[in-house]
């Protein structure tokens, strides 16, 4: 008697393909790991889980694998400090709040500063912004984990990793771009949650992940309906179950808010 192969259950063999997807993401490359420019990380190319399914934000649905190539991120949101330097090589005029002691010492992000302000930046330093999936990756590596550093509270109840809403974190307003390094993401970028919230190249589109491409999504294309521009992480106002790394918000590009700043990106070669 002819017997019929057994069948693989859909969750045995979800896991299955994802631990694949996993493997090879992180395996498929043994090319030399190229070096990062000043102050930037190295992210490799592969898939990762961008979303979460379960999430109560439905713009964060469903959860889904995205492949990105390999790229450099900023180690740590852009300072003060690095925004006077473009300001005084450029003459581009000063964000808002620039003479607010609460937001303009030199070690504290940027703030104020429009989609536009920081696009000038960018490309002033030869870059650009992370799209949206690049960002996500960078924050939570490859094994869908909600913050940075992992479970909301496996570094304690005391709050010496994040800036989120409060003084439990020693910070009443933004905290240095360097300040946080326990709670830093599995490729060792600073403050991907919390502190402020972070500029994206991406239109915004709340069913964008619905219909997004599996290869390096850039977001939606510009339409009259798309003006918002996507805006990660999380900042120094959220409670820390706002500062999840699936979260998404949205701004005109021409909004200036202390709770906005950003960091910038690079292609790698």
């Amino acid at each position: 008697m002819n017997r019929q192969p057994a069948s693989i259950p859909n969750k045995t063999l979800q896991s299955l393909i994802f631990a694949l997807i996993i493997f090879y993401s992180t395996n498929a490359s043994t090319q030399t790991i190229p070096k990062a420019p000043p102050g930037m990380v190295y992210v490799p190319e592969g898939y990762f889980q961008m979303g979460d399914s379960s999430s109560e934000a439905e713009d964060a649905k469903p959860m889904h694998f995205v492949y990105t190539s390999a790229f450099f991120i900023d180690q740590y949101e852009v300072s003060n400090l690095e925004y006077q330097n473009f300001m005084e090589a450029t003459q581009h005029p000063p964000p808002l709040y620039w003479e607010d002691e609460h937001f303009n010492k030199p070690d504290h992000p940027v703030v104020g500063v429009s989609w536009f302000d920081a696009m000038a930046f960018a490309r002033w330093k030869g870059r650009r912004l992370p799209t949206e999936a690049e960002w996500e990756k960078a924050a939570r590596g490859n094994d869908a984990r909600l913050y940075p550093w992992g479970e909301k509270w496996s570094k304690g109840f005391v709050l010496h990793f994040v800036n989120v809403f409060g003084m439990e974190d020693q910070y009443e307003f933004t905290a240095p771009v360097n300040y946080y390094p326990s709670g830093s993401s599995p490729f060792g970028v600073i403050s991907m949650a919390g502190n402020v919230w972070e500029w994206c190249l991406d239109w915004y589109d709340k069913d964008y992940y619905r219909i997004s491409p599996e290869l390096n999504p850039e977001g939606p294309p510009p339409a009259a309906e798309k003006k918002m521009k996507v805006l990660r992480g999380g900042s120094w106002v959220n409670s820390i179950d706002g500062v999840q790394v699936i979260q998404r918000s949205r701004n005109l590009p021409t909004s200036k808010k202390t709770i906005y700043g950003f960091r910038t990106a690079l292609p790698a070669p």
